[in-house]
C-alpha cells in the first residue's frame, strides 16, 4: 500500500471516529470542553499559533479562542523589521507589546521572529544597497535593539529567517544584507542577538525544509560549519506549509529532525498550515487532519521538538488563499466561523495518545 493509500486509510478512520455534531462545535460551546492547550501542556509539547494585531484589535471572540486553545505565541508580521522600524532609527513596539501584553496576562510563552529577513523590509531599506559599514551599522542596531527590548520576554528567536538559497547552493544573494556585507552577516546576527539576550534560544529557520531534501542537507552541512566556528545557534525552524497533494512523509519529517538533534541542536515547527484546493473534497479534509495528526505525533516522538506553532488558528484570518491566488485555503484547524474542523480532533487525538 503507497503513503497516498495509507492516508487515506488513516483519515476515514479518523473522520468515522468525528462526529458531525464535535465538527459543528462553535468556539462558544468549545470554550467549556478539554481544550488544546490543556492536552498539549500535559504532554510537555507548547503548542502555538501565529498573532494576528489586527484581528485582535477588530474580533474579541480572537483572542479568548486564542488563549484558551494555545500555550504559545508568535507573531505573524508585528515584528517584522518594516513594522518595528518604519523610519530609520525611529522604533515603535506597540503592536509587538500588546502580544507579549497578552501572553503576559495568560501565561503563554512567545517566540520572536524574524530578527533578519530580506522581505518585509520598510522603504528606507528595502531595494537599496548600503555601503558594508553602513548595513553593519543598521543590522546591529537593529538585532541589539529588538533582542535587547523583549530580553527575558521572548524565549526563542528566529534570529534569520530564508538566509538559504532554495536551489543550488550558497545564501540568498538578492538579499540586501548578502549584497551589502557579503556572506558573514548571517554569524553576525547571531552574535548580536546572544549579546542582547544571551538567555534566548537562537534558530535559523527555513521553508522546503520539513523532510530529508537537497535543501536540508545543504543546511544541515552550513549549520555545523557555523556550530564548529562558535556561531550561538541553538536550533533549526521547520516553517512545514505544504498542500494535501504534496504531503512529506512523517518517515522523512523524523530523520530531518533527528539529524539536528544529533547536532546538538532543537528543531520546532514553526508555521504549519496544511492546505486544501479551492474546490475541497471531504477527502481533502481527511487528508488534511491525518497530516496535522501525524506532524504532532513526529514532535512527541522526536528526542527534541517542544514546540509546533501553527501559522494561524482560523481560517477567517489566513495567508493563504492571498499568497496561492484563490488556489488553495481553508488550510487552519477552525473554518471561518470558529468552527473545529477534523483538524482539530486529529491534534486532540495525537495529544490524548500515550
Amino acid at each position: 500500500m503507497n503513503r497516498r493509500e495509507l492516508l487515506k486509510k488513516s483519515a476515514a478512520g479518523l473522520a468515522a471516529a468525528t462526529t458531525a455534531q464535535t465538527l459543528g462545535c462553535t468556539a462558544l460551546s468549545l470554550m467549556r470542553a478539554e481544550s488544546l492547550r490543556r492536552l498539549a501542556t500535559k504532554r510537555g509539547l507548547l503548542l502555538g499559533a501565529a498573532f494576528s494585531s489586527n484581528a485582535f484589535r477588530s474580533d474579541p471572540q480572537y483572542g479568548k479562542i486564542l488563549a484558551h486553545e494555545f500555550n504559545c505565541l508568535v507573531g505573524e508580521n508585528n515584528m517584522k523589521m518594516n513594522a518595528l522600524q518604519p523610519l530609520r532609527g525611529k522604533f515603535n513596539f506597540s503592536r509587538a507589546d500588546t502580544m507579549l501584553m497578552f501572553a503576559s496576562r495568560h501565561n503563554m510563552k512567545v517566540r520572536g521572529v524574524p530578527l533578519v529577513w530580506h522581505i518585509s523590509l520598510p522603504p528606507w531599506v528595502k531595494d537599496k544597497t548600503f555601503a558594508r559599514k553602513e548595513a553593519l551599522d543598521i543590522l546591529r542596531e537593529h538585532v541589539l535593539t529588538v533582542a535587547g527590548h523583549f530580553r527575558g520576554r521572548v524565549f526563542a528567536w528566529d534570529v534569520v529567517n530564508e538566509g538559504l538559497n532554495d536551489r543550488g547552493p550558497g545564501l540568498m544573494q538578492k538579499s540586501v544584507w548578502y549584497r551589502s556585507i557579503g556572506p558573514d552577516y548571517i554569524e553576525k546576527a547571531y552574535h548580536w542577538a546572544h549579546e542582547a539576550d544571551p538567555d534566548a534560544l537562537l534558530f535559523y529557520n527555513d521553508y522546503n525544509m520539513d523532510g530529508t531534501s537537497p535543501k536540508t542537507d545543504r543546511c544541515y552541512e552550513w549549520i555545523k560549519e557555523l556550530l564548529a566556528r562558535k556561531v550561538p545557534i541553538h536550533g533549526i525552524g521547520l516553517q512545514y506549509h505544504t498542500r494535501v497533494d504534496a504531503i512529506v512523509s512523517s518517515e522523512s519529517i523524523a530523520r530531518n529532525i533527528r539529524r539536528f538533534n544529533d547536532l546538538g541542536l532543537a528543531v520546532h515547527i514553526t508555521e504549519l498550515d496544511v492546505w486544501v484546493p479551492a474546490k475541497a473534497t471531504p477527502e481533502h479534509f481527511q487528508l488534511q487532519a491525518t497530516v496535522y495528526r501525524d506532524i504532532i505525533r513526529t514532535a512527541l516522538a522526536a528526542r527534541d521538538c517542544p514546540v509546533v506553532m501553527l501559522w494561524g488558528f482560523t481560517d477567517r484570518y489566513s495567508w493563504v488563499p492571498w499568497t496561492s491566488g484563490g488556489a488553495y485555503g481553508q488550510a487552519l484547524i477552525f473554518d471561518e466561523d470558529y468552527r473545529i474542523k477534523a483538524a482539530y480532533e486529529a491534534i486532540a487525538t495525537a495529544l490524548r495518545e500515550t
